[in-house]
C-alpha cells in the first residue's frame, strides 16, 4: 500500500479542506421499522486508506453504507465525508450498491450510462461539456470497456455490467468511493481490472470503503478491516482482526 503525506487538500468551488480522516462515523444507529440493524457504530477511515467492512450474513454491512449516505435515515448518530455531511460534498463521494436498480433493458448505450456519473458536476445548463466527456471516456478506458461505449445496455454480460457501474463511479472523479461487494460474482478479467482501478485510486491519495465477503483476500487487498456484528467489534490491520476473539465470535471459526 502507498505512503501518504500528512496533508491532503481538496479544493473546488464548494470545498476547501485539509483533513486527516476522509470518513468519520459517530454513534450511527440504522434500522427498519424501529428495529435497529446496526447500532452505536463509530469508526474513521483515513485519507488514502482502503478499508474493508466484513461480517457474517445479516451483520448489517449494506445497511451501514446506506445509513452513512442517508439512503436510509439514521435514527441516531452521523456520518461525515471530508469533514462535511454527505449532501454537502456529494460530488466527491461515489457509491456502487451491491444490488443495482439499473434498467438494463432501457434503450440506452454504455457511454450514456457512464456519463450519468457526471451529473453531480453539471452547472446551470445541465449539459455535459468537453471536460465531462473526457472524464467519461477515461473511465471507460480504465475499466477496459472503451470498445463497449456504443453497445446497448441490454447486450451486456454480468461482468460487463459491473464494469460499467464502476466506470460510472469513476467518471464522477470522486475523492471517496463506497463499494458494496464489488468482487462478488465477477469474472477474472473484471476482478483484475477492479484491483488495478483500486490501486490507482489509492495512489492518488483517495479513499475506498468496501464491503467484502472473501475473508481470504483481506490481507492482500486492504490496509485495515472493520468487523461488523451489529456494531463495530474490531477495527485493526487484517492480521489483527482475523486473529481476534471478536472474529471468532462473529463467524464461529478461527483464522489464527
Amino acid at each position: 500500500m502507498n505512503a501518504l503525506s500528512n496533508l491532503f487538500m481538496i479544493t473546488d468551488r464548494n470545498v476547501s479542506l485539509s483533513v486527516d480522516e476522509a470518513i468519520r462515523v459517530s454513534g450511527l444507529r440504522v434500522g427498519y421499522g424501529g428495529a435497529p440493524v446496526v447500532d452505536d457504530v463509530s469508526f474513521g477511515v483515513n485519507r488514502g486508506e482502503r478499508l474493508a467492512v466484513i461480517g457474517a450474513n445479516g451483520a448489517g454491512k449494506s445497511t451501514l453504507l446506506k445509513g452513512m449516505l442517508g439512503l436510509i435515515r439514521p435514527e441516531t448518530g452521523s456520518a461525515t465525508f471530508l469533514d462535511r455531511p454527505f449532501w454537502a460534498v456529494r460530488q466527491h463521494v461515489a457509491f456502487v450498491a451491491q444490488t443495482d436498480e439499473t434498467d438494463w433493458d432501457f434503450p440506452s448505450r454504455v457511454r450514456d450510462l457512464v456519463a450519468m456519473g457526471r451529473g453531480v458536476h453539471l452547472g446551470l445548463t445541465g449539459r455535459l461539456g468537453a471536460e465531462d466527456w473526457r472524464a467519461v471516456d477515461a473511465a471507460l478506458e480504465r475499466l477496459n470497456i472503451a470498445d463497449l461505449a456504443a453497445r446497448p445496455l441490454s447486450e451486456l454480460s454480468g461482468g460487463q455490467r459491473r464494469r460499467v457501474l464502476l466506470a460510472r463511479a469513476l467518471a464522477q472523479d470522486p475523492q471517496i468511493m463506497l463499494l458494496d461487494e464489488p468482487f462478488q460474482a465477477i469474472d477474472a478479467a473484471t476482478r483484475e481490472a477492479l484491483i488495478t482501478v483500486l490501486d490507482d485510486f489509492q495512489l492518488q491519495g483517495k479513499t475506498a470503503l468496501i464491503v467484502h465477503h472473501n475473508l481470504g483476500e483481506v490481507r492482500s487487498l486492504f490496509d485495515r478491516v472493520a468487523l461488523l456484528d451489529g456494531t463495530v467489534t474490531a477495527l485493526d490491520t487484517p492480521d489483527a482482526v482475523l486473529a481476534s476473539d471478536a472474529f471468532e465470535r462473529a463467524f464461529g471459526i478461527s483464522a489464527r
